[in-house]
């Protein structure tokens, strides 16, 4: 029998195959993937542990989930595919490991009750949840005001009119008319009984199902960012609208969510989804889908048999491979930004799946422990959120992607699992003006039950490749924080070639900073040029290289990470993620006031030695080193090993913010400051030190 040669990721989109030979799993059973191997007909899945064949099983597909848990111990498994197998590898079920049996589509939709609303909670729901959450209906009621001030869009133009608004501009536009006025309304008629609001929301759906779902509106196009919030909000909005809807409108709309339906199962299986989940947008999808299939499965618009087929295919994505991005400690790896609104939009569906099949997929390790990244790596007072694109995001306040930033990143997740410091924060933050954007999940209702524990001085989210160094965690005025990247997830999407670079805030100012913007939107050439590249972040250069652009082999490694009480302390390694041959290891010591940073390197051939760093105010050079005051707060940097000349400061990005881009959509962003030490290729180890005093000013 021969083994397999390619189960080595090659594609950013390629899942990583699970788990990784000597793991510990915290789930029971886990699911068992892999990439997918040559040949045809099934695969077969055997177990073993020390008293002999645990299981034995077939599938269709590239992954796998037991029926029954696995006890805790030590365990061997392979696959087989015809005359060929994977090779033999271990893992062990952690005696903490959590049993998850996963919901099936039969089941799910067996459970499912007559009459509407049912799908984001029912009538009977609704006093419970009025008398727990007044000041989110309050901030409700305000939006929905808002709302009907606003006026319907027209149908986007702008794939085939050059003198409709843009994409970019007429996407901003509808998250507003779409995500925010036609939830916000929808809710405004269903919990509060208001007429006005009803009669609004409804002519805000049946223009736009009276839309075409293709062309500027599809999912399955290059701007599909229209499409995206059509499927997401239409089911949801049909559900609490139902009962004053006529039987004729009912039939438009449900034509409508089945076609985006289709346009969700078409683009997931085109990418063959289990084996390549890595496409940002198309992580959303599953859950769109399964929000079709469940409000759709009584009525005419589809099949039950095609009601079926989405559920299973998404409940096999959801109890199995997902979330691509996440690890089961909490991590999320394109960024808080990103994680923000990513582990909001499936909330209505896995909500719904719980209360009509009884179980949670809410009952998986990533989702119990996200606050703790969350509550480190997505803290609303810090002035930017390391590492991926949209870091520069200010939370609430942001001018570029108003609600974006999901204005309370932690309401379900905090309300569900906790920890106390969450739940404080998350009640911090629940009174904005108004809603943006994510409204789907305001009046969820939800249980209560043991979850995260409250993160310390250190956090090491392992399987995402993150870091959180803290001096101070419960006193967010003085706190001295470092975050780290290494990880193996590479440099594509909303990731950048950013391995083993770090960021330093005190109390929320951050002091050293990644750099760069989108601009106007995502892909501009500041974006790809500058933002995308090693040279706007916190790490170096090796003879005027950065690390690979776009690429799966842009990976660092955490290789140790240890608090002794007065030192926090890490290393990490990530001289394979450079096109050039190099080794290089940074190590990180953090104190109450200052952080110290070596870096020792190897090239095996001659070339300059540029340590890149970035600041949000203007640095002083001060001899060899450098101070910034921002805020009230003040850095000092000094070489303490291998530098004996000052840096080099500049104040302009080498690609401009609005470089080829039109004149009238021009932004304006805050400026940031790069500095740059150049040094010979024989220099084998660095130090810096970075010491800190001051207080933020309020």
């Amino acid at each position: 029998m021969t083994l397999w040669d390619n189960q080595t990721r090659t594609k950013n989109a390629d899942l990583f195959p699970a788990p990784e030979n000597g793991a510990t799993v915290l789930e029971t059973p886990p699911c068992f993937s892999w990439l997918p191997a040559p040949g045809e007909g099934p695969y077969t899945v055997v177990i073993q542990n020390e008293n002999g064949l645990v299981l034995r099983e077939s599938c269709a597909e590239n992954c796998f989930v037991p029926a029954r848990p696995l006890a805790p111990g030590e365990y061997r498994w392979d696959v087989v595919r015809g005359d060929s197998h994977r090779g033999e590898q271990t893992f062990t079920v952690s005696p903490d490991a959590i049993p998850f049996l996963r919901p099936t589509a039969e089941e799910t939709l067996a459970g499912i009750p007559s009459g509407h609303p049912r799908h984001l909670f029912s009538e009977a729901d609704i006093p419970a949840l009025l008398a727990e959450r007044k000041t989110e209906a309050e901030t409700l009621k305000r939006t929905v005001d808002l709302a009907l001030r606003d006026r319907i869009p027209e149908s986007p133009r702008f794939l085939h009119d050059p003198a409709a608004l843009p994409y970019r501009e007429y996407f901003g536009l509808f998250r507003e008319a779409c995500d925010r006025d036609l939830v916000a309304l929808s809710l405004g008629y269903a919990l509060f009984g208001d007429e006005e609001s009803g009669e609004a929301a409804k002519k805000r759906l049946l223009t736009f199902v009276s839309w075409d779902p293709n062309a500027e509106r599809s999912l399955e196009g290059p701007c599909d960012e229209i499409g995206l919030s059509l499927a997401r909000c239409l089911p949801s909005v049909y559900d609490l609208l139902c009962p004053i809807l006529s039987d004729g409108e009912r039939s438009l709309v449900q034509t409508a969510i089945a076609a985006y339906a289709r346009q969700c199962e078409n683009r997931l299986r085109s990418l063959d989804y289990l084996s390549h989940p890595g496409d940002s947008h198309a992580g959303r999808l599953p859950a769109y889908l399964g929000e079709a299939a469940l409000i759709l499965s009584d009525t005419d618009a589809v099949d039950r048999e095609t009601c079926l087929r989405w559920l299973s295919y998404v409940l096999t994505i959801y109890g199995g491979i997902f979330p691509h991005y996440g690890g089961s400690d909490g991590g999320w790896a394109e960024g808080s930004f990103y994680a923000t609104s990513y582990v909001k939009w499936y909330l209505p569906f896995f909500a719904a799946v719980e209360r009509y099949s009884g179980k949670s997929l809410l009952s998986r390790p990533f989702y119990r422990n996200l606050t703790r990244f969350l509550l480190t790596f997505a803290d609303p007072a810090a002035e930017n959120h390391p590492f991926g694109d949209g870091y520069w995001s200010p939370g609430e306040n942001d001018a570029e992607w108003p609600g974006f930033f999901a204005q309370n990143p932690y309401r379900y997740y905090a309300r569900r699992f906790g920890p106390p410091s969450a739940e404080k924060r998350s009640g911090e933050l629940e009174s904005p003006a108004y809603y943006k954007l994510h409204l789907l999940d305001l009046f969820l209702p939800t249980p209560k039950e043991k979850g995260a524990e409250e993160p310390g001085r250190l956090t090491v989210f392992s399987d995402t490749g993150l870091i959180a160094l803290r001096t101070k965690p419960g006193d967010p005025a003085e706190n001295l924080v470092c975050l780290v990247r290494a990880s193996k997830y590479g440099s594509d999407s909303h990731r950048h070639p950013d391995q083993g670079g770090f960021a330093l805030f005190c109390g929320g100012v951050a002091l050293l900073s990644p750099s760069g913007y989108f601009g106007r939107r995502y892909g501009t050439r500041h974006h790809r040029e500058w933002t995308n590249t090693s040279r706007a972040h916190n790490v170096p250069l090796f003879g005027g290289v950065g690390q690979y652009e776009n690429s799966c082999r842009a990976v660092g490694r955490i290789l140790s990470a240890s608090d002794d009480g007065t030192t926090l302390a890490a290393e990490v390694e990530a001289g394979g993620a450079y096109p050039v041959p190099v080794e290089w290891k940074r190590e990180f010591a953090l104190t109450e006031n200052r952080l110290t940073v070596t870096d020792e390197f190897s090239l095996d051939e001659p070339g300059e030695v540029t340590l890149c760093l970035h600041t949000l105010s203007r640095p002083e050079i001060d001899g060899n080193g450098f101070s910034v005051t921002r805020r009230g707060v003040t850095l000092i940097c000094r070489p303490a090993e291998g530098i004996d000349r000052p840096p080099e400061i500049a104040d302009e990005f080498d690609v401009g913010l609005n470089d080829g881009e039109p004149a009238e959509y021009a932004v304006e962003m805050p400026p940031q400051y790069h500095i740059r030490y150049r040094l010979p290729s024989n220099r084998r180890r660095v130090t810096l030190t970075f010491s800190v005093s001051g207080k933020p000013e309020k």
